[in-house]
């Protein structure tokens, strides 16, 4: 019997531990395969809610939304976009006069006064020259007629600048120092000067050829048509206000000097925008100002906007709004409310 040959009791117990060991490795495999497989299984989940997500993407917060029952619709008016013209304009008060301003006047002459004073003492200077000391004039008389002629050069000066602080202009100034005489208005009798006082602020908006609205406490229904005629260079210290002048027509005489007056200035020419009533526009208690929109006169959906000027009940919508959309135009207050109100138990 060969030595070398193995009982088969012996060769069955030796292989049983083999083929244990060659097991464990196996299930190592499988069990190292399925936790792949499951993280796998698991990444392509992710990705797939992944890329669902990016395919509808979260919506962005939706605008706060009513809904109202036709029985409610007559709370609300409801009505489109439109354009309308809003003026751009500024206002001040003043005073009704049947003259020219009476510091303007008293202006004028002392302009008139100072422009015929130094006239007369350039005249003497130029004669005391042309004399000299060969006719024995003396030196003095010589020197008080310069003194003179400089004095009233710095009067004339003076008078310029006043005049031209009223609102005159240079060229007015030498024809009004030529001709002798005090500028006057149109003449006729129709013509009244209203004294207006604006906003210091507003100055630099005011300039002559506007156009102005004046009314008078007395005369509640009347409008008068004026025009600027003249914008002060000056601004009072103590109200901070500055002076326009503004020449009104009232051909029926009904102004009285002294009266009162609200005076609207036109700054230019009215901006054609977007607008709706006031009644469409609600503010926030953070202070932003929003109108509500519909498409289908059921569902209202507020929406915040930029508004400018007012006119007329009307407001100007800079941004938010385009022509044509259904908008709620009386009646926005109550779908605030609406939106605020507690949910009901029903």
């Amino acid at each position: 019997m060969n030595e070398n040959i193995t009982p088969p009791e012996l060769h069955s117990a030796r292989a049983m531990p083999r083929r244990k060991r060659l097991r464990y490795p196996a299930v190592i495999a499988v069990g190292v395969t399925a936790g792949m497989l499951f993280a796998l299984s698991g990444q392509e989940s992710d990705a797939d809610q992944s890329q669902a997500a990016g395919a509808a993407p979260p919506a962005a917060a939706s605008a706060p939304t009513v809904k109202l029952a036709p029985s409610q619709l007559g709370s609300i008016a409801i009505g489109q976009a439109q354009t309308y013209p809003f003026p751009v304009k500024r206002e001040a008060v003043g005073s009704v006069n049947f003259d020219d301003d009476p510091a303007l006047i008293q202006a004028e002459s002392t302009l008139l006064a100072a422009a015929a004073t130094y006239d007369l003492t350039n005249k003497e200077l130029k004669r005391v020259r042309s004399l000299g000391n060969a006719s024995g004039i003396a030196q003095k008389e010589l020197e008080q007629a310069i003194s003179d002629e400089q004095t009233a050069d710095a009067a004339l000066r003076a008078a310029r600048d006043g005049v031209r602080a009223l609102g005159k202009s240079d060229a007015q100034i030498e024809a009004m120092i030529k001709s002798g005489e005090i500028e006057r208005s149109a003449g006729r009798s129709e013509t009244r000067w209203v004294i207006a006082n604006a906003l210091e602020t507003d100055s630099p908006l005011f300039h002559p050829g506007q156009t102005a609205k004046v009314s008078v406490l007395a005369l509640p229904d009347r409008t008068f048509d004026g025009e600027v005629t003249e914008v002060y260079s000056t601004v009072d210290p103590n109200s901070h206000r500055v002076t326009l002048r503004i020449q009104v027509t009232d051909p029926s005489g009904e102004l009285r000097s002294g009266m009162l007056s609200d005076v609207v200035i036109e700054l230019q020419k009215p901006e054609v925008s977007i607008g709706m009533p006031e009644n469409g526009v609600v503010r926030l208690p953070d202070g932003s100002m929003t109108v509500w929109i519909t498409s289908d006169r059921s569902n209202f959906f507020q929406r915040i906007v930029k508004t400018g000027l007012r006119e007329d009940g009307k407001v100007q919508i800079l941004e938010g709004l385009k022509p044509g959309e259904s908008v709620v135009t009386n009646g926005a207050v109550f779908l605030d409310n609406l939106l605020e109100a507690p949910p009901s138990d029903d």
